[in-house]
């Protein structure tokens, strides 16, 4: 009998006091390690075994603007002006790409893990270093807070990120 409350103890005893009790006995189900090979969005990674993960709580600017070579009526190339400044979505591609491909990541489901429709699982992504790249992406203005219940595990957190960035000015909350 003693023996049973031991282990009883033993196990559930991490889980007192947490939001949610049933993370010990699921944690493989809620959480697993990833490469990531190709981000598509600042939103939208792909891992090396081809799924689609949607950051969690963000939403892209959108696409980078495409580029596209003009023909004068002889079929010579007409020289646009090139532009000083970079994109905002390109610079958020970019920061994305730099932070997250190529590297192994921690993915944590929140409710909803994933749509079928679109084929995709929303994660929060962690970086090597333990930071979330969910938060970051906010953190500099790259990323639009997008809050969908039930995925609402870190909303705070989010909200944070998202008010850090409009106070300071940073990227899509710039003036």
């Amino acid at each position: 009998m003693i023996l049973r409350l031991l282990l009883v103890f033993l196990f559930c005893a991490p889980a007192w006091g947490s939001d949610n009790s049933d993370d010990l006995f699921n944690f493989s189900k809620k959480q697993e390690e990833a490469l990531v090979v190709k981000v598509l969005a600042s939103d939208l990674l792909v891992l090396e075994d081809g799924r689609h993960i949607k950051l969690i709580g963000v939403e892209s600017a959108g696409v980078a603007p495409r580029h596209y070579v003009k023909y004068d009526e002889k079929g010579r190339v007409i020289e646009e002006p090139v532009e000083p400044t970079i994109p905002l979505q390109e610079q958020a591609l970019t920061y994305a790409q730099d932070l997250l491909e190529n590297k192994k990541v921690r993915l944590e489901y929140d409710t909803d893990a994933g749509d079928t429709s679109s084929g995709y699982l929303y994660a929060y992504v962690y970086l090597p270093d333990g930071h979330m790249a969910n938060v970051e992406l906010l953190r500099m203005g790259f990323v639009k807070l997008k809050i969908i219940p039930p995925n609402v595990k870190y909303e705070d957190k989010l909200r944070m990120a998202y008010r850090q960035a409009k106070e300071q000015k940073r990227g899509l909350e710039g003036d």
